[in-house]
């Protein structure tokens, strides 16, 4: 049967951990997910050359390698075209996973060559550096590299060049390079090489590749004598929460030929100056990085911005960093959490089937995420050998307080495998299980999932459920699930003692933005009233309600997971007691 004939496979995979690529002759290349299993994957991509030249869209849902074979050295690379002429690259940044029998500290050669008849020629320039602390997949992270200020300026405006690695395979097996293989990428001109050569199309050895994870920064190329300013912020946390402190770190270069001392570089938020100036000394060349300590006092979007203050400086042009933050009023709260190391908290009714929901103790059989951890709770009728679970549901038994959260949010590890007429469903119950509204049905499978569902109506209740139904007629099917939490945000409301409750209604710009497939938005309500929050696609079709309830006055989060939709242009609409705004955002997958 189908489901007998997978699990062998994801057997065999777990067991081989990678498999070489079956195309004849290329034998050499490896990957982590040579089935093309669909895989959610740990991205940990930060701000890392977000200002520059990036053709992935930040999830790397495989990683490519060599097998020894392919000798020493070998590697990979990318097409980078300048924006403006003449250029000089200034960074570089890779993605990079491995298996726990990797090198934890991957050395590689950074490369630069000529682009000749669209593919890499003559190399013009090298940089040999060091990855510290690789993480073991399915964990992926960027890591950023300073290219040295000697290397070549792209000098004819039409130019292009190709920019990637080389490195010893023999000595540092299992180390693998992030791909993007989403099928809404656009194919990206990479290469491939084998000590041997020569330069080869990726999707020789890797078919379903579309952009290796390389990312490179620069700018324009003429050299002053005194040129100094901010690169990229280091530090940004995910959630900034008011009143609370959140230091702000960035990366400062020394762009010139000559030496600086004492230069001031200054923090502001809202284009206001916060703190003191930190005076930094750079040789020419050399970068550094400064940290400001900030405590945010007001919710919403801020805009953040560093500067240097150079005397004699004879660039302006990259004197100045910005971005842009989203405050909140509070921090995320973990309302229940429940890593089903026992079934204790959940009612199992198999309402008319033959098959209940029960402890898995083991995930050979399943394609769970890394962050699942057997036991889980699953539903599988294989394991009965027989039978259906038409309607078996696994309910919370116990209600949950939420009153004074908002914002709250179901997630969970799961993998559903999906045959026929099978269904999946996540209900939602306000009243304590009195009443239920279906949250989401899946009738398509959804593999290796890290799940996040809105529970809007869930805000300020008193007596919140879930559960999960498994519609299954017959076999070859299963639903598993693992680490499932509800959480939220506190609730700021009329009468709050708080001095920050809003003066005027707003509506934030989501972040981050662009995004995949989740991203925040905030608003902000003077006073009580009916809050309508909704999604637009690009034609002005609603696809989504976020909020559609009465809200007391204060500030609000709302997360939009877009896992649902395709790549485009999507607007989100708020409307509150006569307030009406809308704002734009980018989804790209």
């Amino acid at each position: 049967m189908m489901k007998k004939y997978f699990s062998f496979m994801s057997f065999l995979f777990v067991a081989a951990i990678i498999l070489f690529a079956t195309n004849s002759g290329f034998s050499q290349g490896v990957s982590l997910n040579p089935n093309s299993l669909p895989v959610i994957t740990n991205n940990d991509f930060g701000v890392a050359c977000s200002g520059g030249q990036i053709h992935d869209d930040g999830v790397a849902e495989n990683g490519y390698g060599w097998n020894a074979s392919a000798g020493d050295p070998s590697g990979f690379c990318a097409k980078f075209i300048p924006t403006v002429y003449p250029y000089k690259f200034t960074k570089f940044c890779i993605a990079l996973t491995r298996l726990s029998t990797g090198p934890a500290n991957f050395t590689f050669t950074i490369t630069m060559w000529k682009s000749t008849n669209g593919m890499p020629g003559v190399m013009m320039d090298t940089t040999t550096v060091t990855a510290v602390g690789v993480p073991v997949w399915t964990t992926v992270t960027i890591f950023d590299f300073n290219l040295p200020s000697t290397w070549a300026q792209v000098t004819t405006p039409g130019d292009s060049v190709f920019i990637g690695i080389k490195y010893t395979v023999t000595t540092q097996l299992n180390v693998f390079i992030g791909g993007d293989e989403s099928t809404t990428t656009p194919i990206w001109p990479n290469w491939a090489t084998t000590a041997a050569g020569p330069w080869t199309n990726p999707i020789s050895y890797w078919s379903t590749a579309r952009s290796f994870i390389f990312r490179a920064e620069g700018q324009q190329a003429t050299t002053y004598a005194h040129d100094f300013g901010p690169t990229n912020f280091l530090s940004i946390p995910s959630e900034i929460v008011i009143n609370t402190s959140t230091p702000i770190k960035a990366k400062i270069m020394n762009f010139g030929t000559s030496a600086e001392t004492n230069v001031p570089i200054k923090f502001y938020v809202n284009n206001v100056q916060v703190g003191s100036a930190i005076n930094l000394s750079l040789a020419a060349g050399a970068s550094d990085s400064v940290s400001f300590p900030w405590t945010p006092t007001v919710a919403g979007s801020t805009n953040l911005m560093v500067t240097s203050n150079l005397a004699g400086d004879l660039y302006r042009g990259n004197d100045t960093l910005r971005t842009t933050v989203t405050v909140v009023a509070s921090a995320l709260q973990t309302i229940f959490c429940d890593p089903l190391t026992t079934l204790s908290n959940w009612t199992l009714s198999t309402a008319g089937g033959t098959v209940p929901w029960a402890s898995i103790s083991a995930y050979t059989r399943y394609t769970m995420p890394g962050t699942a951890t057997p036991p889980g709770m699953g539903c599988d009728v294989d394991l009965a050998g027989s039978g259906n679970s038409s309607n078996s549901t696994a309910t919370l038994t116990t209600a949950l307080n939420c009153t004074g959260k908002t914002g709250l949010y179901l997630e969970f590890d799961d993998d559903w495998y999906v045959l026929g007429s099978d269904q999946a469903l996540v209900d939602l119950s306000t009243d304590g299980g009195s009443t239920w509204s279906n949250l989401v049905t899946w009738t398509t499978s959804h593999r290796s999932s890290h799940e996040i569902i809105q529970l809007p109506t869930a805000a300020n209740q008193a007596a919140v459920k879930i559960r999960f139904t498994a519609i299954q007629p017959g076999w070859d099917w299963w639903w598993v699930i693992d680490n499932i939490c509800i959480k939220g945000y506190l609730l700021v409301g009329v009468g709050n003692s708080n001095s920050n409750v809003p003066k005027t209604y707003s509506l934030s710009q989501n972040y981050p933005n662009p995004f995949n497939p989740v991203t925040r938005i905030n608003f902000e309500l003077p006073k009580q009233g009916f809050v309508n929050l909704k999604v637009y696609d690009i034609l002005g079709k609603e696809v989504k309600t976020l909020v559609n309830e009465v809200r007391g006055a204060g500030s609000y989060s709302v997360d939009f997971n877009a896992s649902e939709f395709s790549t485009g242009v999507y607007f989100y609409r708020l409307e509150s007691n006569g307030f009406t705004d809308t704002k734009k955002m980018m989804l790209i997958k």
